[in-house]
Parts: structure tokens; sequence; C-alpha cells
């Protein structure tokens, strides 16, 4: 009776043993599990990447569309000076025509002359005058939209290559940790089966 129980005691252990532990199952699921690591690491820096992309692209557009926006008003104002100048041209036809009613001893050629160039004078200076704000503001809003532009390309160049410059860190310590994962549930799996063994 003792011999049958010896002789189904080992039985018993081949049976535990292979069905314990595979050590392919094991060490693919160590692989499978730092390959979805470093995939998933990868699809946060490609996310990263392309929310970068879209920050610089709608920035350019932004400073494109705005840049256009100005542009437009400065059409718009050139439109209203030479509007302006008609008006004064045509003023300037109808004060002539109403000095032809008089005669021409009563007002001197050079009185006439002097009043149309102060006339064109006073409306220069005033032109200036209500341009030169806006002109060095829109000079002071281009050089900061250009500015924040190449400060916006230059952070994000610094980071992908901060980022470079980590990764074959990074790479290695996957590695390692990876290796010693394997390490690791290589020797648990010995140490059952030594566990085994000894039973």
């Amino acid at each position: 009776m003792a011999q049958k129980k010896m002789e189904t005691a080992p039985a018993a252990d081949e049976k535990v043993i292979p069905a314990a532990v595979d050590p392919i199952a094991a060490g693919s699921f160590v692989n499978t599990f730092w390959d979805q690591f470093e995939q998933s690491r990868e699809r946060a820096l490609k996310l990263r990447e392309n929310r970068e992309e879209a920050y610089l692209n709608a920035l350019r557009e932004v400073i494109k569309f705005n840049k256009q926006y100005r542009k437009s008003i400065g059409k718009l104002y050139e439109q209203a000076k030479k509007t302006n100048k008609d008006m004064v041209a045509e003023l300037m036809n109808q004060f002539n025509g109403g000095k032809e009613d008089l005669k021409e001893e009563d007002v001197p050629v050079n009185d006439r002359e002097e009043l149309k160039q102060q006339l064109i004078e006073v409306s220069g200076q005033l032109e200036k005058l209500a341009l030169t704000p806006i002109r060095s503001i829109f000079h002071i809003v281009d050089q900061l939209e250009d500015n924040v532009e190449r400060n916006a390309e230059s952070s994000a160049a610094y980071a992908r290559e901060r980022r470079n410059a980590w990764f074959l860190v990074r790479k290695k310590y996957v590695k390692l940790a990876r290796n010693t994962h394997l390490n690791l549930v290589d020797r648990g799996r010995n140490s059952f089966k030594e566990l085994v063994k000894i039973q």
C-alpha cells in the first residue's frame, strides 16, 4: 500500500510542474507588457508632437489673418485718403470757380496759389498726424506677433531636442527594467520548481 502512494506522488508532481509555470507563457507575458508600455509611450510622444504642430499651425494662421486684416485696414485708409484728395480737389475747383466771377484784378494769382498750397499742406500734415500712431501700432503688433511665432517655434524645437536627448536614456532604462522583470520571472519559476521538487 505504501508503494502505491509513493508511485502516485511522483506522477502528481510531474503534472503540477508543467501546468504550474510555463516558461514561454511567462516570458511572453513580460514581453507583451513591456511592448505595450513602449507602444503607449510612442503614442503619447506622437500625440504630443501632433499637439505642438497643431498649436504652431493655429498660431501661424492667426498671425497670417491678423496681417491680412491690418493690410485691409491699410487699403481702406488708402481709399479714404484718395476720397479726401478728390474732395479737396473738387473743393479747390469750386473755390476757383467761385473766384472766377470776380475780376482777376481783385484776387491776385499768387494768393490763390498760396491758399491752394496751404490747404494741401494742412491736409498732408493732418494725414501724417492721423497716420503716425496707426503705423507705429501696426509696426509694434507685427513685431510682437513675429516674436511670438519665433518663440513658439524655438520652444517646440527645444522641447523636441530635450525629449530626443532623454529618449536614449529612457530606452536603456526600459531595456534594463524588461531584463530585470524577465530575470525575476525566471528566478520565481526556478524557485517554484525547486520547491516542488523538495516536496
